[in-house]
C-alpha cells in the first residue's frame, strides 16, 4: 500500500480498513470503518474526492478515479468486483458492481442495484433501486429477488471478515 498526499490532500483511512499489498491511494480519499481494498487497486482523487462508506469492498485490479465536479461516493456494504473502472459516479448502499464493469461520470447506481459483469453504465445514467442492469450500454433487465439481495449482503460481510483475516495473518502493505 502506498498512501500519497497531493497538493495538501491526504488519504483519510480508518484504522479498521484492510488495504492489500500493491494498492495505491492518492489524494482526497476517505475510507470508513471495515472497508477493504484488495491487491493492485488504484484510488486516485486529485480533481475531486472519493468516499467509501463502512463495510464496502473494492476488489483486485479496480481503478477508482474522479474528474472535477464528479466525485465518487460509494455507500455502505457495496461490493465492487475485480477489474472494474469506477469513474466520477455514485453507488448507493448494498449495490453490487460485477467484475469488469465500467461506471462513468455522473452515473448513479441506486440502493441494492446490481450491475452485471462487463456492463458499461454510461455518463449520467441511473440504475434504479433493486434493479439488475447488464449490457453495453447497460440497460435495466429486471428487479433482483430477495435471495440475491441476501447473497449480496453476505458477500459484503464475507469481505469484511476476509480483510480482518488477511490483516491478522500479516498479509498487509508495508509503506
Amino acid at each position: 500500500m502506498l498512501l500519497y498526499e497531493l497538493d495538501g490532500m491526504k488519504p483519510n483511512v480508518h484504522e479498521s480498513v484492510y488495504i492489500a499489498p500493491g494498492t495505491h491511494i492518492i489524494g482526497d480519499v476517505t475510507l470508513e470503518n471495515d472497508v477493504s481494498i484488495w491487491f493492485n487497486a488504484v484510488l486516485r482523487a486529485e480533481n475531486d474526492s472519493i468516499k467509501i462508506e463502512s463495510g464496502s469492498n473494492v476488489q483486485e485490479g479496480t481503478t477508482i478515479h474522479v474528474d472535477e465536479g464528479y466525485p465518487v461516493r460509494i455507500g455502505k456494504n457495496v461490493t465492487i468486483g475485480h477489474n472494474c473502472i469506477i469513474h466520477g459516479c455514485t453507488i448507493e448502499d448494498g449495490a453490487l458492481i460485477g467484475m469488469g464493469a465500467v461506471i462513468l461520470n455522473g452515473a448513479h447506481i441506486k440502493k441494492g442495484a446490481v450491475v452485471a459483469a462487463g456492463a458499461v453504465v454510461g455518463e449520467n445514467k441511473i440504475i434504479e433501486e433493486g434493479m439488475l442492469a447488464a449490457g453495453v450500454p447497460a440497460k435495466p433487465l429486471k428487479p433482483i429477488n430477495e435471495g440475491l439481495k441476501q447473497r449480496i449482503l453476505e458477500g459484503a460481510s464475507h469481505y469484511q471478515r476476509n480483510g480482518k483475516r488477511f490483516r491478522d495473518n500479516g498479509i498487509v502493505s508495508k509503506e
